[in-house]
């Protein structure tokens, strides 16, 4: 049973996901949110592949003359994925792939070269985005109240309290236009990023 287990991850996982890391060291790099669940989905996908691939491999070489079958045999799948598989592992601790081998072993520790292209620093720069869109939403929904709050105490006062209040109201509703153009400079500086547009 043991055996089964194994066999079942060398062929249906490690091959792929070794191969994907090395690919894309840098967590984040697929996908934002779900960077793992992409990283196992096509780690099984490319283990797929590569066992085909490396069977065609096997059976492209012929006849084996010794025990005249064919080198597509569980030995030779064995020993072939097997180092197939450090192989990826190795290209993707080289990249990066695997930060945590430095809690083993100072000398293991090897981090992915920083990319500014790369979906993390793009995250950054989202989360610094995004930062400044709440802040200004949140001042514009505080702005609005202010301004209903002043319109109601305008209807309720006479003379200079009112006069006060008129000037307060449209203080801030000359700070909501500004901060409604901020709004709208920052989305569409980031729709040009995004889309280019």
């Amino acid at each position: 049973m043991f055996h089964l287990i194994v066999a079942l991850i060398l062929l249906f996982f490690l091959p792929g996901w070794t191969l994907v890391n090395a690919l894309f060291p840098r967590r984040g790099e697929l996908d934002r949110e779900y960077d793992a669940l992409y990283r196992i989905t096509l780690g099984i996908v490319m283990s797929i592949v590569v066992v085909i691939l490396y069977g065609f491999g096997l059976n492209s070489l012929g006849v084996n003359p010794a025990s005249e079958l064919g080198y597509f045999t569980a030995t030779n799948l064995w020993i072939g994925l097997s180092a197939i598989t450090v192989g990826f592992f190795t290209i993707g601790w080289w990249r990066g792939a695997y930060p945590r081998l430095g809690k083993l072993h100072p000398k293991l520790a090897r981090s992915p070269l920083p990319h500014k292209d790369s979906m993390t620093a793009e995250l950054e720069h989202d989360r610094a985005t995004l930062a400044k869109l709440r802040a200004l939403a949140e001042e514009r929904e505080q702005l609005r109240r202010r301004i209903k709050d002043y319109e109601r105490r305008i209807s309720l006062h006479t003379g200079d309290a009112k006069a006060h209040y008129v000037a307060k109201r449209d203080e801030a509703q000359g700070r909501l236009r500004e901060v409604d153009a901020e709004l709208k400079a920052l989305e569409k500086a980031r729709a040009e990023e995004l889309y280019g547009t």
